[in-house]
């Protein structure tokens, strides 16, 4: 038989008033009461329905996830693997997770989503620049948190070490011997990119070395150009390919095919991250991993410590795998 507040109610003696407020944690009785309340509910172990916990709490238990409408299908395992991140957090603390998409082209269904109280907070799963998603936010009065640093102190942040994991690499690579390398990025309206970009450019610093600006290649990630640009880097003495993400890697390493190019044997190839999208690429693909379940799951930490009053500071996420493989062998 389930349990109600009127039979706890009955069964304790006391008003449902009471047994409410006990629960709540709200209004004004003994902490004996609220003892004896607490103690037996948990002994029955009853939890309270989701309207009755949101009524007594003026929350409605909900968290938004923000998807970019237009992210293409090769963005999915990020996009899936942020996802259970928040999601497996979220039930953490008794919350469940409503996904919307919103982007630059269109903010109409987070609007309506934070207008109509429909959520407690906001995960942004993608930083761009000039974002409509952020500007939104920031006017609002809704706790949020955005994957990927905006560049902006005004925004909090999760991040990966984006920058110095680029970095990494490309000292890894030069130690190889590979000194002339191609890079090819993603949109450049994508903080990430700058962020990627920023630490290639480190790599060859760090080494007493300049990359090839000529040989830099950003906004590809939607490209029909693709081709030309690498058939116009081998030209050039590349000796090394590096994708900013799997998609972008995903796609060279298909073009590189058709044109019968070899990897590693013609030229060698990596990315700047790594899933799913290229684990059953052949050759295995040099990349660097990120774990993305972690970040989806420390925004909604730092989500949940700001809906308790707690100011939150962005976080950067140091740790990342340099996974070298065949195709820089």
């Amino acid at each position: 038989m389930g349990h109600t507040l009127d039979s706890i109610a009955k069964e304790l003696g006391l008003s449902k008033t009471t047994v409410s407020r006990a629960i709540s944690g709200k209004g004004r009785i003994s902490e004996e009461t609220r003892k004896k309340v607490n103690d037996y509910i948990k002994k029955i172990n009853y939890r309270p329905s989701a309207v009755a916990r949101s009524l007594a709490s003026n929350r409605t238990f909900n968290v938004g996830l923000v998807v970019p409408a237009d992210s293409a299908l090769g963005e999915m395992p990020y996009f899936q693997t942020l996802m259970t991140g928040v999601c497996d957090r979220a039930m953490d603390y008794d919350y469940d997770v409503l996904i919307i998409l919103a982007d630059n082209e269109g903010i109409t269904p987070l609007k309506h989503a934070v207008q109509n109280r429909k959520i407690d907070a906001v995960v942004v799963s993608r930083c761009e620049r000039d974002s409509k998603v952020i500007n939104f936010l920031k006017d609002s009065a809704i706790p949020y948190i955005v994957v990927g640093n905006p560049m902006d102190p005004e925004v909090p942040y999760v991040d990966h070490d984006n920058a110095g994991a680029a970095s990494r690499m490309v000292e890894n690579l030069i130690d190889a011997g590979i000194t002339r390398m191609a890079l090819i990025g993603g949109g450049e309206n994508i903080n990430v990119t700058h962020s990627r970009l920023q630490g290639f450019r480190n790599g060859f610093k760090n080494k007493g070395l300049k990359a090839d600006e000529d040989l830099i290649f950003l906004n590809m990630h939607k490209s029909e150009r693709m081709d030309a640009v690498l058939k116009g880097a081998l030209a050039e003495g590349a000796e090394c390919i590096v994708c900013m993400d799997d998609m972008l890697c995903n796609s060279v390493l298909n073009c590189l095919h058709n044109d019968g190019i070899s990897v590693p044997e013609d030229v060698k190839l990596c990315s700047f991250y790594d899933s799913n999208l290229l684990s059953t690429s052949k050759p295995s693909i040099t990349s660097l991993y990120f774990d993305a379940k972690k970040l989806g799951g420390q925004c909604i930490e730092m989500l949940m410590r700001n809906l308790e009053g707690e100011s939150i500071i962005s976080v950067v996420l140091r740790d990342f795998d340099i996974q070298m493989r065949d195709s820089t062998n």
